[in-house]
């Protein structure tokens, strides 16, 4: 059954099923170009992912529960001459429409995004591992990339077909520079949960003189009622780009990491970046590497002491961090080329 059909049929009484159909990137099927063979899903809500996949400049069809929209979106696949799809960070669902997409003839590849200390501690990172790893085994996902590094060889050690895909650095849109009023404001804008880090990050700002730290969502931390900080909630990703680029300085020292964009856009918009050691950015860079990253992420004043010296080389820091993100981006461009084929 065609999306447009589904969405209808569900749509009879129940205005929150049409709310959650499928989101094309191109507008409809009949925008697709002929020439196109390739389209990426991801899941709407899960913002680095979604950001992940837009950034390859492939189709995006954002899908919340592949389960209900599956068999339509094969469906509409193939009769568009799609030949290979692949799922972004496996949303709900994605195994019952690789079913699918084998009924019409459609291959499907997978990129995850998360790293094995997620895997260890979060069962349903682990479980989602399990299960894409045990459909490339049997042959119903044509390849697995991942975006850690290092862990693409990791997981062959363990005898598992996988690749290291790295991600894209993202094209921005045109950005409106917010007016934040006088004092010195820095962006913590990672959700709040364990492996993000905020709430250190949240105390080493409250060390800086003058300092408010603006974030998406306020953790649930009574300690911190004292410290400047301001919540937007969750914004446009347009919005939130305007808002990120407008901060002397971002702050992204999370606990685990895979290819961070969020420090990627940071940079690309001017605005330094403090991360953790925790990924493969700028590390060919070793000066560039020492000045934007700390090895004590769970430390307020190391985070603090790191974020004043990054602030006292803000241009160096940027200058050498876009010609970085521009030699990724052409590597991973290349090899994203080669997973599709």
């Amino acid at each position: 059954m065609p999306l447009r059909d589904l969405a209808r049929r569900l749509g009879r009484g129940n205005d929150a099923a049409v709310a959650r159909a499928p989101i094309l990137s191109f507008g409809s099927w009949d925008a697709l170009p002929e020439t196109e063979h390739v389209v990426q899903i991801c899941h709407p809500h899960w913002r680095g992912v979604r950001t992940a996949a837009y950034a390859f400049r492939f189709p995006v069809i954002e899908c919340s529960d592949l389960t209900v929209w599956g068999a339509a979106l094969a469906s509409d696949m193939r009769a568009a001459g799609i030949d290979t799809v692949v799922i972004q960070g496996w949303p709900p669902g994605s195994a019952a429409f690789v079913d699918e997409a084998a009924k019409v003839g459609v291959r499907v590849k997978c990129v995850l995004h998360s790293s094995p200390a997620q895997h260890g501690a979060e069962r349903g990172e682990a479980s989602v591992v399990d299960e894409v790893l045990s459909l490339a085994a049997r042959g119903r996902l044509a390849a697995v990339g991942m975006v850690k590094e290092g862990v693409a060889d990791a997981f062959r050690a363990a005898g598992h077909r996988v690749s290291h895909v790295p991600n894209r650095s993202p094209e921005l849109p045109e950005v409106n520079r917010l007016e934040l009023g006088p004092g010195f404001h820095l962006g913590v804008f990672a959700a709040p949960f364990w492996r993000k880090n905020v709430v250190t990050q949240l105390l080493a700002i409250g060390l800086l003189d003058g300092a408010t730290a603006h974030v998406m969502d306020r953790p649930s931390v009574g300690y911190l009622a004292d410290i400047a900080i301001i919540e937007h909630r969750q914004l446009p990703w347009e919005e939130f780009m305007d808002l990120q680029g407008s901060v002397a300085l971002n702050l992204y020292v999370t606990l685990t990491e895979c290819h961070p964009l969020t420090p990627v856009e940071s940079y690309l918009l001017g605005v330094p970046c403090l991360i953790s050691r925790t990924s493969g950015l700028f590390k060919e860079d070793e000066e560039l590497y020492d000045m934007t990253t700390t090895d004590r992420p769970d430390e307020p004043w190391a985070i603090a002491e790191a974020s004043i010296a990054l602030l006292q080389r803000k241009d160096e820091a940027v200058s050498r961090a876009r010609t970085w993100i521009e030699w990724s981006d052409g590597v991973a461009r290349s090899v994203w080329e080669e997973f599709i084929r």
